[in-house]
């Protein structure tokens, strides 16, 4: 017995040592990892938030329909956040408490009036002050996770409701303050039950042993496993506070699946499940939430709603004997729907092409490396009404304008006056991730050229002007491999002599090629380069005529340059990064930009591209919007295996290609193709007409309408375009001649 005893008490110290030794090692180990590594955060990526200024251009339905994608509830009472109605043309809506990269806002209610359009004012309820501005918490596009994937939303404990807190620890852990980590007395009464089941029937894991099981360990059921999530959960209680401990586990548990990504956290399960911040949660809400955590797959209240239903009902009994809610509240919750139904769109990105764009933009920012720890949010521009219209748009029209499923589709919205992306689309389906056409499809642009061309003659008034002569004649050029090249007009026809104005407007191919010989191919290929152009350009003739493959975004950032006054901007998608506390980590600001044509030039080019619009190509533009309203260009390549259409208004440019991937001809112009697509997205998100007033330095020029030299104002036969400023001879009569004076005029 005594060797025995002996032998025991070796061994007892030899496991004590080990067990010190292990101890201090999981010490020094957990210690470091839950300080600085416990979990990873996401970047949550949001569309704009709406921002409501009087003489805003917005209706009602516009408004509505966006605070509905928000999971806005139609409410008569607007007695909690994240509610609105319509009283007549006005739409009243309580905002959700949210923390915009400008500071946090609180919930607030306010009154929106409406007329012809616009908002006209914007009024605090229930005080009746007038509001300059009032912002809407904006949408969230998707999530972008780090190098482990995992998807979550840092929620800190201040922001979490009491409620909340007390309800999880009433059914989790209702010991949690005042045990050291493990709860004895849990464990006994979970073993027992256990032992009359002869089963596994009950846990009896505090909220500490959960928070390591799903931090650190695997799920299975060994005696080892649990011993040492005991211990591990002894030296976490010792190390940190409760109230740490508590934050992480809220911010680390298990919520379910959406799609291909889990749900991690009360943050993202909060908006995944009801749409909302954790401030805004009822009690029902919280009864649902906790009630999911005990079996996240068993409790999915979207596939199993009545066992669901039961154990929320459960938690709420709970909620009420221990007086944590009234019996109003009681009573309320159990009626209320336990989720929305699951929409279509879940498990999907909201925009998926738009988002993709998000992720190249900020790997190219200078942000943390280890950003994950603290998660971001990104703001970008992207404009939801807008995103819409795009989509539909094309999923409509190319169902309208052909069968051939082949046909692709891509279009890009910009606000030009911000250098900013509002909407993107790269497929006609819009939910299919992959190639996305709209930053990667490198396509002929066909005429889209040209107003670069023509760009650089106006920049010689002493030689063209809008109401100078060309010739449609028949062109001839030798290439460098010996071969004829003999362009032609659309409609193989020529005109004969045609002033610039007209051949801007009606897209002919000759005057431009003459016109890209006489001012230089080299020249043409460095002034495309200062609107934007990285990617390789040939200086052959036939660029004149848009021999040239270029992305809807590079498009889209070219013309901004003549929507701009002759500035280009490059354009972005990510305005302003936080960490998910709300520091801020990025702000854009909006760049000055490079002139690549002075504002005369431009307003020349502008006034051209007006009458594309107005009585060329784009003519169905100006029947649909009125006069002066847009500028546009058509783009058609050889065979029409490409259709492009460029419109811009005083804020918006819209960009929209049409192809096949494999380049076979699609029997489309970009007047019959892409112009239809634009027209559609206009008539969605509104036409801010274009201001008219001429640019500096330009003034209006009478031209003789077939030898285009300019003439006095007051000739009767004319035609008048701005132009920089012409001083004519006192004697110059109307057919652009100078009168020879009389013996008496030279006398007196």
């Amino acid at each position: 017995m005594r060797f025995l005893f002996k032998t025991l008490a070796k061994l007892a110290f030899i496991v004590l040592v080990a067990l010190g030794f292990y101890t201090i090692y999981l010490d020094s180990m957990l210690t470091k990892r839950f300080a600085s590594e416990r979990y990873e955060a996401s970047a949550i990526v949001y569309a704009r938030p709406l921002t409501l200024e009087p003489i805003k251009p917005l209706r009602p339905a516009q408004l509505i329909a966006e605070l509905q994608q928000l999971r806005y509830r139609e409410s008569a009472s607007l007695s909690s956040s994240g509610t609105y109605r319509q009283v007549g043309q006005a739409v009243e809506i309580h905002r959700r408490p949210f923390d915009f990269p400008s500071g946090p806002a609180m919930a607030q209610r306010a009154r929106v009036y409406f007329a012809d359009g616009y908002v006209t004012n914007i009024e605090s309820l229930p005080d009746g002050r007038m509001l300059g501005r009032f912002e809407i918490d904006p949408l969230v596009l998707g999530q972008i996770t780090g190098a482990n994937g995992e998807d979550r939303m840092l929620v800190g404990l201040e922001r979490l409701p009491n409620l909340l807190i007390e309800t999880l620890l009433l059914v989790e852990d209702r010991d949690f303050y005042h045990h050291a980590g493990v709860s004895l007395s849990s464990i006994g009464r979970a073993a027992m039950a256990n032992l009359v089941a002869m089963d596994t029937v009950q846990g009896g894991s505090t909220l500490t042993q959960q928070l390591i099981k799903n931090l650190y360990l695997t799920r299975e059921q060994t005696l080892w496993r649990k011993a040492n999530e005991a211990l591990m959960a002894l030296i976490i209680d010792f190390r940190f506070s409760k109230n740490e401990i508590l934050e992480s586990y809220f911010n680390e548990i298990y919520f379910g699946q959406d799609g291909g990504r889990a749900i991690h956290g009360i943050g993202l399960a909060s908006r995944y499940y009801f749409g909302k911040q954790v401030e805004e949660l009822t009690a029902a809400d919280i009864a649902l939430l906790v009630g999911i955590i005990k079996g996240p797959s068993y409790y999915n209240p979207h596939r199993y709603p009545e066992r669901v239903e039961a154990r929320r009902d459960m938690i709420l009994q709970l909620m009420y004997g221990q007086d944590l809610i009234s019996q109003p509240t009681y009573l309320a919750a159990v009626e209320q729907q336990l989720v929305e139904p699951k929409s279509a769109q879940a498990g999907r990105t909201w925009a998926p092409h738009y988002l993709e764009r998000v992720k190249t933009e900020l790997g190219q920012l200078q942000i943390p490396k280890d950003w994950s720890k603290h998660g971001l949010r990104v703001f970008t521009y992207l404009n939801p009404i807008a995103q819409q219209a795009a989509e539909r748009s094309i999923s409509e029209q190319l169902a309208r304008l052909s069968k051939d499923e082949q046909l692709q589709a891509a279009t890009v919205i910009a606000d030009h006056q911000q250098a900013s992306i509002i909407s993107m689309v790269g497929d006609r389906d819009r939910n299919q991730v992959g190639f996305n056409r709209a930053t990667t499809a490198m396509r002929q642009v066909g005429s889209l050229i040209k107003p670069t061309i023509y760009a650089m003659a106006l920049e010689q008034p002493a030689t063209y002007r809008l109401g100078t002569v060309l010739q449609d004649e028949p062109i001839e050029w030798q290439e460098a491999d010996g071969d004829i090249w003999r362009p032609e007009n659309y409609d193989k026809e020529f005109v004969g002599p045609i002033m610039l104005y007209d051949a801007l407007a009606q897209s002919r191919n000759l005057p431009a090629v003459r016109l890209g010989m006489e001012i230089g191919l080299p020249a043409v290929v460095d002034r495309l380069r200062s609107s934007g152009i990285d990617t390789p350009i040939q200086a052959v003739p036939a660029l004149s005529l848009g021999a040239v493959e270029l992305s809807p975004l590079q498009v889209t950032e070219m013309f901004g340059v003549m929507a701009e006054q002759g500035q280009f901007r490059p354009f972005a998608t990510i305005q302003a990064i936080t960490d998910h506390e709300g520091i801020e980590i990025y702000q854009r600001t909006i760049p000055a930009g490079r002139q690549v044509y002075d504002r005369g030039t431009s307003g020349l080019v502008n006034y051209g591209l007006r009458g594309v619009v107005n009585e060329g190509t784009g003519k169905q533009l100006a029947q649909l919007f009125g006069q002066n309203a847009l500028a546009g260009k058509s783009g058609t390549t050889n065979d029409n295996r490409d259709s492009w259409f460029v419109a811009y208004d005083q804020r918006r440019l819209v960009t929209t290609w049409i192809g096949r991937d494999d380049n076979q001809p699609i029997g489309l112009t970009g007047a019959t193709g892409a112009l239809p697509v634009v027209a559609a997205i206009y008539s969605q998100i509104g036409v801010q007409p274009l201001h008219t007033n001429l640019a500096p330095g330009l003034e209006v020029t009478a031209f003789h309408p077939q030898t285009g030299q300019p003439i006095p104002l007051d000739c009767p036969q004319q035609r008048r375009f701005p132009a920089f400023p012409v001083k004519l001879p006192e004697n110059m009569n109307c057919n652009g001649e100078q009168e020879e004076e009389s013996w008496w005029q030279k006398i007196f």
